[in-house]
């Protein structure tokens, strides 16, 4: 099926990142290749449930059980596609049902994947997950972070019909493309993705593996570094699973100054030293373990 044809269905947005995860994760090398199990194959066809698909896929990640893509996609989809933020909140607020539970329809459609009927909402909240947080979408070392410390992340890819005609190893659209964005008549659509590995390509650039959701075609894509340099990709989330905490903690040294820096969920934290007494109480002060990694800034 040509990738005209195929449903999309993310909604692009462009909103600063609440909190700049970037800005005190360590490097990633990928030249180190990683990639977490692959998630059920599953075809969204002709729906603009890619949203869905995409945190569905996440969510798998987390409890090693296929969940239903509707029961999630059916209550933030909008009159197209929906905001893949509106996901993961409703994945951390109100659950989602299992696949055995509320089976997909098969095909899907834009009509059918907005059903409610036979969902059921108690059945959805023992599966929710904890914290939601929002990413530094536009740089890759961040997704990378994501992908092996929270078991992937979902982001958006602006693409077009031309550029993807190799869906495997898409090419992002032209500045030109990118300019015509909320204009009528645009070739540029939205798509969202689960983030899973990283490795360098074959062409030498840094890379995301994602999983597809039009897997009758392809079963993942590699979304390369001038993806994101060219300011193609848009809003990214990562999730933790119940249980599991999301503050980061590093000892940071800066010129030669060390300090504390903590991640949290809304929030980044931490303080330089004078000293090393005061380094030791800044560490007890937010429950270091000696353990956390060391973050040199400049980093060259």
């Amino acid at each position: 099926m040509p990738i005209h044809n195929y449903g999309k269905g993310a909604l692009i947005v462009q909103v600063p990142p609440e909190t700049q995860l970037a800005a005190a994760i360590p490097v990633i090398d990928f030249t180190v290749p990683f990639q977490l199990p692959q998630p059920p194959d599953t075809d969204q066809g002709l729906a603009d449930c890619c949203v869905g698909e995409g945190w569905s896929k996440y969510h798998w990640q987390f409890e090693q059980t296929q969940f239903s893509v509707r029961s999630l996609f059916a209550f933030i989809a909008q009159q197209y596609g929906a905001d893949i933020g509106d996901g993961g909140n409703r994945l951390v607020g109100c659950g989602q049902e299992t696949f055995a539970e509320a089976p997909d329809p098969d095909p899907k459609t834009p009509a059918n994947m907005r059903d409610k009927t036979g969902l059921d909402e108690s059945l959805a909240q023992p599966n929710e997950e904890a914290n939601l947080l929002q990413l530094k979408h536009d740089d890759i070392n961040t997704l990378a972070y994501a992908i092996k410390n929270f078991q992937g992340a979902v982001f958006g890819v602006q693409g077009t019909d031309a550029g993807w005609q190799d869906m495997e190893t898409p090419v992002p659209p032209t500045a030109a493309e990118a300019a015509t964005i909320g204009q009528p008549n645009s070739p540029v659509w939205g798509h969202c993705l689960y983030a899973m590995g990283h490795h360098i390509h074959s062409d030498g650039q840094r890379c995301i593996i994602a999983a597809s959701s039009w897997c009758n075609e392809v079963k993942q894509h590699h979304i390369r570094e001038n993806y994101f340099t060219s300011g193609n990709t848009f809003i990214g989330f990562t999730v933790t699973k119940k249980g599991q905490t999301m503050d980061q903690k590093f000892i940071i040294n800066i010129n030669g100054t060390e300090g504390v820096l903590v991640v949290g969920q809304f929030a980044v934290s931490g303080a330089l030293a004078k000293d090393q007494q005061t380094l030791d109480n800044l560490k007890a002060a937010f429950g270091f373990t000696g353990s956390e990694p060391t973050v040199t800034f400049p980093n060259q």
